[in-house]
């Protein structure tokens, strides 16, 4: 049973179909450009093509961080009793090994693979990252929320 959402584990839900791969493939898809997501691993090879027909030789490098990470996550659920709370754990760890390998690479690829890591996780950041109070008030404030006025008194 898959320990994110108690269904059948096979390889394509754990990776692809799981709710929680879904949205980390999600924000991929957002920091690529991308308006679907992979269903399987096969289908993700056509979905690097489509989307990034020109980084032919980084998708096993990608695909790879990001089946990591999801792998290590279920494991620190399975057998360490870790509590998930984010999939954003999960695109950072991927963003980090992303990081990390990119060292393999030649300097030019090296850079323009740290750009789009970076890229990555703002856009991660800013879809799956919970908001601060602060910032959540100041949003509210900006939008003429009265009740953001109460909260300084939190």
């Amino acid at each position: 049973m898959c320990h994110f959402c108690d269904h059948d584990e096979s390889i394509d839900h754990l990776f692809f179909t799981c709710p929680i791969a879904k949205v980390v493939w999600a924000g991929v898809a957002k920091g690529i450009g991308a308006n679907n997501v992979p269903t399987s691993l096969q289908q993700c090879w056509i979905w690097y093509d489509k989307w990034l027909p020109k980084g032919k030789k980084f998708h096993m490098w990608g695909v790879s961080a990001i089946c990591w990470a999801i792998w290590k996550a279920i494991n620190k659920i399975c057998f360490d009793g870790k509590k998930f709370n984010n999939p954003i754990e999960i695109i950072c760890h991927a963003c980090a090994l992303m990081r990390f390998w990119t060292g393999l690479y030649a300097e030019v690829e090296r850079e323009m693979l740290i750009n789009g890591v970076n890229t990555m996780l703002k856009v991660a950041a800013k879809i799956l990252a919970p908001k601060s109070k602060v910032e959540d008030r100041q949003g509210r404030l900006q939008q003429g929320d009265p009740q953001a006025d109460d909260d300084q008194n939190l």
